[in-house]
Formats: structure tokens, sequence, C-alpha cells
């Protein structure tokens, strides 16, 4: 009633005005419907048209036919008309046995000759796998195939020479040595361990090689938890294996300057008995601390890099990188999505310079 009373419409409630615009709307598509409905019923009416019209052409067609097979029945039978159902057709005739012609498809393969020539891709693949052992004729092959690891093939040749008992003259000369001195080589594998600043970075840092790449994520870890878990982490490493350590964030929040160092000398001694190429990962800003933390951070991270190179590890730096507030989520301390592509990024191209 207030606003039906208003001069020219000046409504003040925002919720009459959107509910006059939500029926603006629903009139539209009423319309819209009514236009559908129509152009469906003109639709149908089409269809309809054209399918009696070719239900006409149809029944015409028949009548024709009808008509001709009339003529030719009155042709036939004198001027008389027969009635035909189904069941007076006439069958076909079958052929005679004089007509039909006989042959042999596989008289080819009767001949000697042409059954040697006969030999399937089966027998062509197992002839060129077989090795046949020195021993000479009738004695048992083995079959090698191009999977089989040098050890296997050393364990089946170690089974012939036990089942036949002579096995002096069963290996050509320096096989032995060369199956024995052969060892498979395998990359070094690469692991990168640190606390919950490393989610979602291991797509980019495994992307090259997926199978001796590993993203190691401990969330809330501090340098002494990453420490203890270290050699479980690295068990089956292999042969000097790349460590990339990103670690002391969560130190930086509890602990002193002095307490921190102290658990980075335990971490490199413990590091130096696994006997592996390390790189120590910089500390990140924290954007939601003040600037006492950032100068803590700055602080070790200035030490750190002076201990690394007294140590022999590596390391790396990522200050100036993350000093956009917009590559870190809203609590401000983990990194949202574009800091987790600039961090993986980053580390991944540290490994490629690394390894190579």
């Amino acid at each position: 009633m207030i606003l039906e009373g208003a001069p020219g419409k000046s409504f003040v409630c925002m919720k009459c005005r959107l509910i006059e615009l939500m029926e603006e709307k629903i009139r539209g598509l009423e319309m819209q419907v009514e236009s559908l409905v129509e152009f469906r019923k003109g639709f149908e009416q089409i269809m309809e048209q054209r399918h009696e019209v070719s239900e006409g052409k149809s029944s015409d067609l028949q009548m024709e036919a009808g008509l001709g097979n009339s003529e030719g029945r009155l042709g036939e039978e004198s001027g008389q008309w027969k009635h035909v159902t189904k069941r007076t057709r006439q069958r076909k005739r079958r052929a005679s046995e004089g007509e039909i012609e006989l042959q042999n498809r596989f008289a080819e393969l009767e001949n000697e000759e042409g059954a040697q020539q006969v030999v399937t891709e089966g027998d062509r693949a197992r002839k060129k796998r077989r090795a046949v052992s020195p021993i000479g004729k009738g004695e048992e092959l083995m079959e090698i195939t191009p999977n089989m690891s040098p050890r296997r093939i050393q364990d089946g040749l170690k089974r012939i020479i036990r089942e036949n008992g002579n096995g002096k003259n069963l290996q050509p000369e320096g096989t032995g040595d060369r199956l024995e001195n052969s060892t498979v080589t395998r990359k070094r594998q690469v692991y990168v361990i640190g606390d919950s600043l490393l989610r979602r970075i291991d797509r980019p840092v495994t992307r090259a090689d997926p199978e001796n790449r590993r993203v190691c994520c401990l969330p809330g870890a501090k340098i002494r938890d990453v420490d203890l878990r270290l050699k479980r982490i690295l068990k089956g490493a292999g042969k000097n294996p790349l460590i990339i350590l990103h670690v002391g964030t969560n130190d930086t929040a509890r602990f002193s300057l002095e307490s921190i160092k102290g658990d980075y000398a335990r971490l490199g001694r413990t590091l130096k008995e696994i006997e592996a190429q390390v790189i120590f990962s910089g500390i990140l800003p924290v954007p939601r601390e003040g600037q006492q933390r950032c100068d803590k951070i700055m602080t070790i991270n200035r030490w750190l890099r002076q201990w690394c190179y007294k140590e022999g590890f590596g390391m790396y730096g990522h200050w100036e990188a993350f000093m956009d507030r917009g590559q870190f989520s809203r609590d401000g301390l983990h990194l949202s999505r574009e800091g987790n592509r600039l961090l993986g990024w980053r580390l991944a191209q540290l490994i490629k310079r690394a390894l190579n």
C-alpha cells in the first residue's frame, strides 16, 4: 500500500526492488515458454503433413505394383483372376548337384612341400628367442627374453649345469665373469624433506622423474623432528642421494637462536653419517608476524649460509623471491597456490642444477 502511493515509484526498500525484478524475470520466462510451445506445435504440424504425404506416396506405389502383378496374372491365367495368399508362393528350386562346383581349398596342404612352407609367426618368434646351449644337439634349451636380467640368466645357466652334470663347456669363455661383473645402473634418488610449507609442490618437483624423486611433508615439524625421522625416511635411498631440507620456520616461533643453531648442528652430524649430497633451503618470511620475527629469521639464514659452507653442505635462499604478500595464504604463514607453484619451480630448478 505504501509503495502504490509513492510518487514515481521511488522505492526505499531494497527487498521490494528485488521482488519487482524477480517478477519481471518471471514474466520474461513465461513469454519464452509460450513461444517455445507455439514453435513446438508448428513443428508437430509440419511433421504430420510430411508423414501424410509420405504415406500417400507409399500407398500409390503399392497400388501401381498391385496393378502390374494383376496384369501379369491375367496374361498367365488367360484372363481369369486368381486369389494369391502367402502359402501359395512358389518355392525356390534347389540347384542340382551338377551345377555346384566342388573343390578342395586345402589341396595344396596335402603336399609335403606346401606343409613345410606354412610357418606361424609364433614359431618364428620362438626360434629367434631360443638360445641353443653349446653342449650339442639334443641338449636342453634355455629361452631368453629381452626383459630377463643378467642375474636371472646366470641362475638359469647354473641350473642347466647342475642338471646336465657337465658345465665345463656349457658357457662360452668369459660369459660367467661378464654376467657377474655387470650391474644395473640406478639413478640417484632425490628427497625433499621439510615442514608444511612443502604442501602441493610434489607435482613440479617430481614431474621430471617420478620414480626417483620423493617429497616428504611433515606438518608442524621442527628441526629435531626431522633429525629423528631422517634415517627412516631415507631407508633404501641408495648411494649418494640428493637431500633438500626445508625446515626451521616452526623453530623460530618457539626457540632461541642458540637452541636453533644446536639443532642444526645435530642434524648436520646425522647427515654426515648418511653420506649424501645435502642442500638446505632457506627459511621463508612470515608476513603475519612483526619485524622482530623477520629479523630473527634473517639472522638465522645468514648463520645457516656460513655454517653450510663450513660443514660442506649447500644453501639455497628464497627471501627476495617471497616478499609479495599475495604468495602467502590468509593465515600469513603457509603459502598460497601461487606461492606453492613458485617454491616448487625453484626447488625443481635447484635439483636440475645439482644433478647435472
